[in-house]
């Protein structure tokens, strides 16, 4: 009887020893295909800095229509109420 729990102790034991073993391997693989891929994919090479478009020229071009005859009707009611 005692030789047969202490068996299974062993048994369980060693199992147990395996599959954290497996599951470590397991990880140690899938980072190295992660790091392989972060090293050797085109979306991940360093680029150069290109050269700035130039911000186009600002040229004034006044209010619009309708813009003007809203901040008219803002300051006549401004006018009434104050």
């Amino acid at each position: 009887m005692d030789w047969q729990i202490i068996a299974i102790v062993l048994i369980a034991a060693s199992t147990l020893f395996a599959f954290v073993r497996s599951e470590k391997r397991h990880k140690v693989a899938a980072m190295a295909a992660q790091a392989r891929h972060f090293a050797t994919a085109p979306a991940y090479r360093h680029r150069a800095a290109g050269t700035v478009a130039p911000a186009p020229a600002y040229i004034p071009m006044g209010l619009s229509p309708s813009d003007r005859m809203f901040l008219q009707s803002i300051a006549r009611t401004a006018k009434r109420k104050g």
